[in-house]
């Protein structure tokens, strides 16, 4: 084997001069050597739903009517619970002719906490295995 071939050569981008390929700076001029990019990183491998998962967007979108997307959850007791109370304040809203206070915000809630468990449901079973509740 030859020098060459033992340590190859290449040239520095700023004066010229031969530099080792494995050289950081050119001896000649002290320019830093251009470094090849790094290589991108691994593609992480995406998977489809497990057989199981719920899906967020309908549990939010059954939450219009408060409480069918905890059923749909598998919560049962606190869907039956969402969906008296809000059965509750729809009537009082219809009766006092005046929409009640609490009854927007509980029916967002309703929606929003029908979306974060779905999404926590799906995150279990993807972590164990098995569903959470």
């Amino acid at each position: 084997m030859r020098a060459a071939e033992a340590f190859p050569l290449s040239y520095c981008a700023n004066c010229g001069a031969q530099v080792s390929a494995d050289a950081r700076f050119c001896a000649s001029c002290g320019a830093p050597r251009a470094v090849s990019p790094p290589a991108p990183p691994a593609q992480v491998p995406t998977y489809g739903p497990m057989p199981g998962e719920k899906n967020p967007l309908l549990a939010l979108l059954l939450s219009i009517v408060t409480g069918l997307g905890q059923l749909y959850n598998g919560e049962t007791a606190k869907g039956i619970a969402l969906l008296v109370v809000g059965i509750v304040l729809f009537a009082l809203t219809v009766v006092t002719f005046v929409l009640c206070v609490v009854s927007v915000p509980f029916w967002i809630f309703g929606m929003y906490d029908a979306y974060e468990r779905a999404n926590a449901y799906n995150l279990a079973l993807r972590t164990t295995g098995r569903p959470p509740w």
